[in-house]
């Protein structure tokens, strides 16, 4: 059984129309009713019920990873004990940056204001390598929609991915933990969604949102990447 811990929730208009980070996980990781369990875990404090999990997915939120306190924090020692148990887990956008976070690496706002839309990821020498990244096209468009990103690593870590402006955007620890920046969860429609959620703020920032939601393709190896992470927990 997947665990799917639900960190946030998307906005009201989207999950109406769309569904939530948890349904276009399920989707496009093509699971079925009792191939999954979804806990929530905003508070970071309620543990999910003992089980056998074969894999964790940590789901994106709208919080913010620099406003939790890991130390003493239940769901973070949870969180590090399912990794050193060998358990796969995938990190996706917030839950990237909070395996980072509670691995000892930092993580902080951007620079140039909100990443959203689609853009190339690079994968690394060792991206090409990886059991989960590695069947990927060395460059592929992935969509994005986030205000913070991951500065640096913990030596433990592999970068296996990066923006064109070498931001971290894809990582392992050890064999079975990663971390993605980007959202293999959404789908084209989602992430226009977001624009248009956010146009206020990006037309803040000086951004063309009329241009910035034209820009957006229809990205295709986002189902890939989640049922190659299927594939990973059902060998554990």
């Amino acid at each position: 059984m997947i665990l799917i811990l639900k960190t946030g929730t998307t906005y009201k208009s989207i999950k109406t129309q769309y569904g939530d980070f948890e349904d276009w996980i399920i989707g496009k990781m093509s699971l079925k009713e009792g191939e999954y369990l979804i806990h929530k875990t905003e508070n970071f404090q309620t543990l999910p019920p003992n089980n056998n999990y074969t894999g964790i997915v940590i789901t994106g939120s709208h919080s913010m990873v620099t406003d939790i306190e890991p130390v003493e924090n239940r769901m973070c020692s949870w969180l590090v004990n399912a990794h050193d148990n060998g358990i796969p887990i995938l990190g996706i956008c917030y839950g990237h940056q909070l395996l980072s976070f509670i691995f000892g690496g930092t993580v902080s706002y951007n620079g140039m204001g909100i990443v959203i839309g689609s853009e190339n990821t690079l994968l690394t020498a060792e991206g090409k390598k990886d059991k989960l990244l590695g069947e990927l096209p060395s460059i592929f468009k992935v969509y994005k929609a986030h205000k913070q990103s991951v500065c640096h690593l913990p030596k433990s870590a592999e970068i296996l991915s990066v923006n064109e402006s070498g931001v971290i955007d894809a990582f392992r620890f050890n064999e079975s933990t990663w971390g993605v920046q980007f959202h293999p969860e959404f789908d084209q429609n989602i992430t226009k969604a977001y624009i248009n959620e956010l146009s206020e703020e990006l037309a803040g920032e000086g951004r063309d949102v009329l241009n910035l939601s034209d820009e957006v393709v229809d990205v295709a190896y986002g189902s890939k990447l989640l049922k190659r992470f299927k594939q990973i927990t059902e060998k554990v």
